[in-house]
């Protein structure tokens, strides 16, 4: 074999990226160490791996079926290290996790301690995020997001799938809601998750199905703030179970409308890409998070 195994990283981090710098910069190498990598690469291998213009790298035939092919290599490579690893029972090494603002804060946060101490030689590297995240580019080994992605070339693990309930201030109920009823619910809706501001939110109750007409109300992309604002008396508003039992139990919230259901529920997923075989550390930290999220639903 001419070539270099030990180039394979950078070969796919200049087509993950499509460019020398993103590669460099995800690789904390200096660029001219990449394209000398990367020439030496596709001379070895006699054949250009990437058509090459002013802004990106695109793959060409011959560096599709070898990006392919290095994928399974250094995930065979990445699985031989894991094993060995796991014989001395010490898993270790840097663990790059994407979290959801209000699943971070509310849920995962105040737990991180512990994982620590459980796991002490893995380094936890976590990025909170309200938005999507893609993991090559950000060069994750774990997401977990809000709903479940489109994207077929994603290895997704459903979390928490957490039923939405119309909650109330306990004052607010008492003194204000006389029906429970949609046409009275929809009188004390004031705030919404940005998600489920839609012209036609669908509900059902004992009569059958309805549509509630909610693209006028105010919105909040962070269901956290929202449940504040729910507790300071702003009216009715659907949260995630999840995030409300605490409040429930104290007092601080009170459930409504519980004839009115969505059908839609709160789906967090663990995503790790496809072509990569999971890591230990990553599989140790989903299990603490199921158990974090089975402890808080009970």
């Amino acid at each position: 074999m001419k070539w270099n195994i030990d180039d394979l990283p950078v070969f796919i981090a200049v087509a993950e990226m499509r460019g020398i710098t993103g590669a460099a910069k995800r690789l904390n190498m200096p660029k001219s160490t990449v394209s000398r990598t990367l020439s030496r690469l596709e001379n070895d291998l006699e054949v250009r791996l990437f058509n090459r213009n002013t802004r990106e790298f695109h793959l060409t035939a011959e560096g599709v079926v070898l990006f392919n092919h290095a994928q399974v290599v250094l995930d065979h490579v990445k699985a031989t290290d894991e094993a060995v690893a796991g014989l001395r029972h010490t898993p270790s090494g840097a663990l790059k996790v994407s979290l959801p603002m209000a699943f971070s804060r509310d849920v995962i946060g105040g737990h991180l301690l512990a994982f620590n101490e459980q796991y002490p030689d893995i380094r936890l590297q976590i990025m909170v995020t309200p938005h999507s995240v893609n993991l090559m580019r950000e060069d994750l080994d774990l997401a977990f997001v809000v709903g479940l992605p489109e994207n077929s070339e994603i290895v997704a693990k459903k979390i928490l799938d957490s039923p939405l309930i119309w909650v109330a201030n306990a004052d607010y109920a008492d003194k204000r809601i006389r029906h429970e009823t949609i046409e009275d619910l929809q009188t004390h809706l004031i705030y919404c998750e940005r998600r489920y501001q839609v012209a036609d939110f669908q509900v059902r109750d004992d009569t059958g199905r309805h549509a509630i007409d909610m693209s006028h109300l105010m919105t909040v992309n962070d269901p956290l703030i929202l449940r504040q604002i729910i507790i300071d008396g702003g009216g009715v508003a659907l949260l995630p179970q999840l995030y409300c039992q605490k409040e429930l139990e104290a007092g601080q919230l009170r459930r409504v409308y519980h004839n009115i259901m969505s059908d839609e529920t709160a789906q967090i997923y663990a995503l790790m890409p496809s072509l990569r075989l999971q890591p230990q550390k990553a599989r140790l930290f989903i299990e603490f998070v199921e158990e974090i999220v089975q402890q808080r639903i009970k």
